[in-house]
């Protein structure tokens, strides 16, 4: 089934304001990562860019979204931004080149494990011509999860999907639908995040001292 796009900046600002989810928490968290990994030092190890960028995206759209009702959790470090009104959660990723592209479906970057596949798999459970098929599976997920599991269950997980190359980026806030090869490759919905207005875009980054892209996510699965 065909992704649902939210792809002009109107429909993107109607459909988020559906979600609970403010459009301005999601360009300042996405223009505060951006700006933390090009300010990174040409001493840095060279995954410490990318991993700069996802901390402070992440560490922003909680300290916008936290007053306004959101709570945090971060089960086995896999980092959790939760509205239990909506029961909605996000997570944020790096995505390929066909990020906030209406024409390809993109990819999330790296290992996602045992929690990606879990949330994929609930999104999936409302619209499966065979829903038993997709709980046992679930389940079976969901059993070796440590914390919290009631969360991946009950709850839709959306991801901020982020593409970062030279000195620009683009974003989109996003329902995960299939996991293959430790990927998300297929979307239920996808909500592009509009270049920030100002006053964000007069936020001027420092030049650029590393030339990758990706942002690393720290997941490290518990023994």
């Amino acid at each position: 089934m065909a992704s649902k796009i939210y792809e002009t900046p109107a429909a993107a600002a109607r459909r988020l304001m559906e979600l609970g989810v403010s459009m301005e928490a999601l360009q300042r968290a996405i223009a505060d990562g951006h700006a933390r990994r090009i300010a990174s030092s040409p001493n840095d190890a060279p995954h410490m860019p990318g991993t700069y960028a996802w901390a402070q995206t992440l560490c922003t759209l909680r300290d916008e979204l936290l007053p306004l009702g959101w709570r945090k959790a971060d089960p086995g470090n896999f980092s959790l931004t939760i509205n239990d009104a909506r029961k909605i959660n996000v997570v944020v990723e790096s995505g390929d080149r066909f990020t906030r592209k209406a024409h390809a479906e993109p990819r999330t970057k790296g290992l996602k494990g045992l929690y990606i596949e879990a949330v994929a798999l609930r999104n999936r459970l409302e619209m499966d011509m065979f829903p038993e098929t997709v709980a046992d599976a679930l389940r079976r997920v969901a059993a070796l999860l440590e914390y919290q599991t009631y969360i991946l269950l009950e709850y839709q997980t959306y991801i901020l999907l982020i593409h970062i190359k030279d000195d620009s980026y683009v974003a989109e806030l996003s329902l995960p639908d299939i996991v293959e090869d430790n990927q998300i490759v297929s979307w239920k919905e996808r909500i592009f995040i509009p270049d920030p207005e100002a006053p964000f875009a007069d936020r001027k980054p420092l030049p650029s001292r590393d030339d990758g892209d990706e942002i690393d996510v720290p997941v490290r699965r518990k023994a």
